[in-house]
């Protein structure tokens, strides 16, 4: 395993992020999202002009070398990568997600952030000062939520990685009668962030409670137990500095509430735990008060009380409590894909008026826009079987039309009509010159469908995270740790190809590096290129070219790097991509050199300063 990165704070953030996403406002102008088959047929044009060239299978006669070149320009820089850009979420029934042996792994692959306090509907039904799980039934169980999983048993951790994207809770109030207060949100800011000598009142919530100061949570924060517990022992962990908590979101996926229906649910959802044809959880919201269990969510369905407009409203008092005991923190809210992006046809489609209702509500104080990204399609003929390696590494397939693949994979295909959307209506809702940049708070790749090449979901997490941090957001949090259909570990704590794809992305980038510009004419072969901190240049290349290896012929300008370096390798075609990370020193480097990178491979070059 490799060693942990060096810790950069997150402060001058604001003042080094590129807008290379910029929400694309000559974008927004130009692009075009239509449903109609006929119009998207225009998209591969569009997206081919803001998307890294991610193309279709080039063809060749097969294990044939192609030849390529790669322009890497230092002096073009771009984003930084700080403690708060990589992440992690676990599911709430995952025993072992920050266990000694997991946060290690976690660390070895470069993990600086996870999200707190997790997926699966925990984030509103969670009460940090009491520790309790409300339980929004009438005529079913609350799910549980493990004392270690807790927030004061989880800042050890935070501290051991770096930072934390904190979830306030939105969906419930202290007895469980209606929807989340904001005063609890700022007491919480306070117990994280807060000095313990702070008279700053935070006030009663709309039920009465009393949250006092923020120096009254800071200071419980730092004291030890006391000899007879008065309710709090479990808040007092003796932590005499602020943990210093820059991001925070309102709710976790809100638009799962009921607003837009639900689907067929089985059973309840506290006995879910990851296996494959479990119900997914709700995202319990209690405006409209308890329901009976947790399949009736959906009798919520295009209720105003659970809709855009209310939550975009509770964004802005949030926002306001949570700031007035931390000026300096970042408030987000939450966004969804347009429905374009899904193939959506009913009624009452995902994300139908989402982000103009939260937007015109919230836009000017919402610091960011959170967003869930998941990618992956089944492969025909059968669409449920394996991964569709060609959606997810180089044509986006058609939501609308399964016979038709778009020129860029399907990150870059949902990235660019989000771009869109986004760019139009931050033009109409937004305060002018106030564009909330994003953070994808939840990705993964859909459970369930295994690559017939391994390799896949590593080679699309190494090109997917670094295509995210080059654009500017400021999280980029995977999903889940543990589960019985695979992202980055097994139940048994084995990694799998995609933690290899983060690992080989830690290769490339450490916080603190700057990402810089670099480019190729081949649509098969992704590249990404940093600064590192240090004075030395990486440089990322993954060979999507299912048949053939690729001889690149790299040209740095103004070179100023040593002739000797180390190249890493992982990820070869077929089922086994490799279980580890080969390393290897390099040499002949300079101005223009040569790199041959294998079919289905990732490859690292990193060059000390000269």
């Amino acid at each position: 395993m490799f060693s942990r990165i060096d810790s950069l704070r997150f402060d001058d953030a604001r003042a080094v992020w590129r807008s290379d996403w910029n929400l694309d406002q000559n974008l927004s102008r130009n692009f075009d999202r239509s449903t109609n088959p006929k119009q998207r047929a225009r998209l591969p044009r569009l997206l081919s002009a803001i998307a890294l060239p991610l193309g279709i299978l080039l063809s060749a006669p097969a294990h044939a070398q192609l030849k390529t070149t790669v322009h890497v320009e230092p002096a073009k820089a771009g984003a930084v990568l700080y403690t708060t850009s990589i992440g992690v979420a676990g599911d709430r029934w995952d025993a072992k997600a920050f266990d000694p042996a997991t946060v290690k792994l976690l660390q070895d692959v470069g993990v600086t952030s996870l999200r707190f306090p997790g997926n699966n509907g925990i984030d509103a039904l969670y009460h940090w000062s009491t520790g309790a799980i409300t339980n929004p039934y009438t005529n079913d169980r609350a799910p549980a939520f493990a004392t270690e999983r807790k927030f004061p048993a989880m800042v050890p951790i935070i501290d051991q990685l770096g930072t934390a994207l904190v979830t306030v809770n939105y969906g419930s109030n202290l007895d469980g009668t209606g929807p989340g207060e904001p005063a609890e949100a700022a007491a919480w800011v306070a117990y994280a962030n807060g000095k313990t000598n702070s008279t700053q009142a935070i006030g009663k919530d709309s039920k009465g409670n009393d949250w006092k100061t923020v120096g009254y949570w800071a200071s419980i924060r730092a004291s030890s137990p006391l000899p007879t517990d008065d309710g709090y022992n479990a808040l007092r962990i003796q932590h005499l500095d602020p943990i210093g908590i820059q991001l925070w979101t309102v709710g976790f996926e809100p638009w799962n509430n009921g607003y837009y229906g639900q689907p067929h649910t089985l059973g309840s959802d506290a006995d879910n735990s990851g296996k494959y044809h479990e119900s997914g959880s709700p995202e319990p919201d209690l405006h409209l008060g308890p329901v009976a269990t947790s399949k009736d969510w959906g009798h919520h369905s295009e209720n105003a009380k659970v809709g855009p407009q209310v939550y975009g409203a509770a964004v802005v008092e949030y926002a306001k409590a949570m700031k007035a005991v931390d000026p300096t923190i970042f408030v987000g809210g939450y966004l969804t894909l347009p429905i374009t992006t899904s193939g959506d046809n009913s009624p009452n489609p995902l994300g139908k008026n989402w982000n103009a209702g939260v937007l015109k509500a919230a836009c000017a104080s919402m610091d960011f826009a959170a967003v869930t990204i998941f990618e992956g399609k089944g492969a025909p003929p059968n669409f449920d079987i394996n991964l569709d390696e060609d959606d997810i590494l180089r044509g986006a397939r058609d939501p609308l039309d399964q016979t038709k693949y778009f020129n860029v994979n399907g990150l870059n295909h949902d990235y660019g009509f989000l771009a869109a959307d986004l760019g139009e209506k931050y033009k109409k809702f937004c305060p002018s010159g106030h564009a909330p940049q994003l953070a994808i708070t939840n990705t993964g790749i859909a459970p369930w469908l295994p690559a017939k090449n391994a390799a896949v979901p590593g080679m699309y997490i190494a090109d997917a995270t670094a295509t995210l941090v080059e654009r500017g957001v400021y999280a980029v949090e995977w999903s889940p740790i543990h589960a019985p259909s695979p992202l980055l570990l097994d139940n048994n704590n084995q990694p799998q190809p995609a933690y290899f794809g983060l690992k080989m992305f830690h290769q490339l980038a450490h916080v603190g590096d700057t990402f810089i510009a670099a480019s190729t004419p081949m649509e098969n072969l992704s590249v990404h290129a940093v600064k590192r901190r240090d004075g030395g240049l990486a440089l990322m290349l993954i060979n999507k070219d299912i048949s053939q290896a690729v001889a690149a012929t790299v040209t740095v300008d103004g070179y100023n790097f040593a002739a000797k370096g180390t190249r890493y390798d992982w990820g070869k075609w077929g089922s086994d991509p490799g279980n580890d990370i080969t390393a290897s020193p390099i040499d002949g480097l300079g101005g223009t050199f040569t790199v041959i990178v294998p079919r289905y491979c990732v490859t690292v070059i990193v060059v000390p300063k000269a």
